[in-house]
């Protein structure tokens, strides 16, 4: 077959030779799941990971995969927990659970 050759296949026929189309697939065809002769999905082969993370990411969000951050995180502040007087949240959580009953 050749690499840009689109295969459709029934649910139940993938199910039962699923090895097969599997191997279409890794040879470069394009395989098309239907239901009741509907296009449901798509087995292809994956793209093979090149480049470092950050052009990865940058190529996902080109593709509309992802949305890259628009500030640096790593440089924020660590967190501190807000310390309030009083009951603790959850103190007070369970207090009000226990006048329901």
């Amino acid at each position: 077959m050749s690499r840009s050759s689109v295969v459709h296949v029934g649910s139940r026929a993938l199910k039962m030779r699923l090895g097969s189309y599997l191997r279409q697939a890794r040879g470069g065809t394009r395989i098309v799941v239907t239901e009741r002769g509907r296009p449901v999905a798509e087995l292809r082969p994956l793209e093979e990971a090149s480049g470092s993370l950050e052009e990865r990411l940058a190529r996902a969000a080109e593709r509309g995969v992802l949305t890259l951050p628009s500030r640096d995180f790593a440089s924020l502040p660590d967190w501190q927990p807000l310390v309030r007087p009083g009951a603790s949240l959850s103190r007070a959580i369970a207090e009000e659970r226990e006048e329901r009953l």
